[in-house]
């Protein structure tokens, strides 16, 4: 997928940009069924120690979790990308659509940061967690990465819509610099009293397969989740090889090089001994700039 001028320069004036249908079954399946797996394998776990009262295999996997988390909250636990570790989703970091689309914005040589996660949004009243608050990706990142652009792609491997918790952005809000972040019971959040006062949200509800860009500076923060059903979705981060990471004591990935491509490092075993490495490494270091 090539990016029309325009398109880049609606992205440089807005600090977003939405793409419908850029990715397909062949592209999702593989996440869904590897999630799938581990979940019916906490599953049959926890219905084993008599936690759950029931598997749940007959719900969807936009409901299984939610029934499982009612009795036993802990199935949610580590299931995100550098914890679960799974080959499917190893493989998606460097799907070639979606580096195509990172290399438009950071050049042909593209790594893939170590600020990745998988979201499993419950609903609202079952999880009992705020939504994700107003916040820059620049004001979770060490201030090394303050001069540097890193690109967010937000993909939503279910239908991301007003009810289930889509992404809301502050258009324009990138061209303004880093506000203050402060921690609330919601997480890390640019509270109101820090929020540019002449900006109007844009609220950004998207299919499965689509595919949400934003600039590290642009503010954006979700919308709770008021249905019955589990909204599952990626936030992936790419940027130039030549830049630091704002996390440097997580492994960072060249997943593209159109200059020396037999130096990426596109090995699942290899990926997977490094994050034991850094997650078993690094307790106790100070992940943000702003102390809890």
């Amino acid at each position: 997928m090539r990016l029309t001028e325009s398109e880049v320069s609606f992205f440089n004036d807005n600090g977003y940009l939405l793409f419908e249908d850029v990715l397909d079954e062949n592209d999702l399946g593989p996440v869904i069924k590897e999630y799938s797996e581990i979940i019916a394998e906490r599953a049959e776990k926890l219905h084993k120690e008599g936690k759950v009262t029931s598997t749940y295999a007959d719900k969807p996997f936009t409901e299984r979790l939610l029934h499982l988390a009612a009795e036993a909250p802990e199935v949610t636990a580590n299931l995100d990308i550098m914890r679960a570790r799974g080959e499917a989703t190893f493989n998606f970091l460097k799907n070639p659509k979606i580096l195509n689309l990172a290399e438009s914005f950071v050049g042909s040589e593209i790594v893939c940061n170590p600020i990745q996660h998988i979201r499993a949004v419950l609903p609202k009243r079952e999880s009992q967690r705020h939504p994700t608050p107003w916040h820059q990706d620049a004001g979770v990142c060490w201030p090394d990465i303050d001069p540097y652009f890193m690109l967010t792609i937000w993909i939503p491997i279910v239908d991301a819509t007003l009810k289930n918790g889509c992404l809301q952005v502050l258009p324009g809000s990138h061209k303004m610099g880093l506000f203050t972040h402060t921690w609330n019971d919601a997480g890390l959040a640019v509270t109101p009293e820090h929020q540019p006062p002449n900006l109007t949200p844009k609220v950004l509800p998207i299919r499965a397969g689509g595919v949400i860009l934003f600039h590290n500076y642009t503010l954006h923060s979700a919308k709770p989740n008021e249905s019955e059903t589990v909204r599952w979705s990626f936030d992936l981060r790419y940027h130039d090889v030549y830049q630091p990471t704002g996390r440097p004591y997580y492994p960072a990935f060249l997943m593209r090089s159109r200059l020396r491509p037999e130096a990426c490092n596109t090995d699942y075993e290899t990926w997977c001994k490094r994050w034991e490495f850094a997650l078993e490494n690094s307790r106790g270091v100070q992940a943000y700039r702003w102390p809890r």
